[in-house]
């Protein structure tokens, strides 16, 4: 992936608003979905009464095992339902893109040279996960934030974790692997182009290609490096995986 610099520029309309805060700032909706889960889970003994009433205690075990597999499946496959993301304002559509405003973030980063994609990805998580899971000062356990991100500049790849919400670079624990480091990342507008399905290296090529075209055809200006944002697990079925690419704009 390469930094992309387009001609003709035609600024987007200034209408962000600034997002003061030391933090990065939550978005809601997952706690309604936290809320749904757990009371789909009344599923459970519910399936269990009604299997009995109708058949037999075995029977009865039988639905409620099915249901909570069922409700697990749910969970697993769909995770980043479950997880916080960094607040966002829509700014509208173009094409096949979605136009963002992004207000002031945390990250914890780490760079890896590395001769492909997955390889860096594979070790930059490493890395990150490690941190989060309490390798740090205060072997402090680090919610998990959706999306992981990844941009390659000048031939090394750099792997992100967003930060909680609420949780400013003061109150988190520093890194205890020197090559992770905490980021303040100032307010950002982003270019978004969605898509679904694992991400080959002639996949991400293509959409990249579809991405800067359609900046072209909406005579936007972009600046820095194409940046892949996952948000599913290496074991979430392709069809459900969810992934974005992002470029910055002027």
């Amino acid at each position: 992936m390469e930094t992309s610099t387009l001609e003709q520029p035609q600024p987007l309309p200034s209408v962000f608003d600034h997002f003061p805060g030391p933090a990065t700032q939550p978005k809601t909706a997952v706690t309604l979905r936290k809320i749904g889960f757990l009371s789909t889970l009344l599923a459970v003994p519910a399936a269990y009464v009604l299997g009995h009433a109708l058949g037999s205690r075995r029977t009865g075990l039988i639905a409620g095992g099915l249901a909570l597999l069922g409700l697990g499946a749910v969970r697993w496959q769909l995770g980043r339902w479950f997880e916080e993301t960094p607040a966002y304002e829509t700014h509208g559509h173009t094409g096949n893109l979605e136009l963002r405003r992004y207000p002031f973030r945390i990250e914890a980063r780490t760079e890896v040279d590395a001769s492909n994609l997955e390889d860096a990805l594979s070790r930059g998580y490493s890395r990150l996960e490690c941190y989060i899971y309490g390798a740090n000062t205060d072997r402090q356990r680090i919610a998990r934030v959706t999306p992981v991100l990844t941009t390659m500049r000048g031939g090394v790849y750099r792997t992100s974790f967003v930060m909680p919400p609420h949780r400013s670079v003061a109150s988190l624990p520093p890194p205890d692997d020197v090559r992770v480091e905490l980021r303040e990342v100032p307010e950002r507008r982003i270019a978004v182009l969605p898509f679904r399905g694992r991400f080959t290296k002639d996949k991400l090529a293509w959409q990249e290609r579809e991405l800067l075209h359609a900046l072209v055809e909406a005579g936007l200006v972009a600046k820095g490096s194409v940046t892949l944002a996952t948000y599913d697990s290496p074991t979430t079925l392709p069809a459900l995986r969810k992934n974005e690419l992002w470029i910055e704009i002027v």
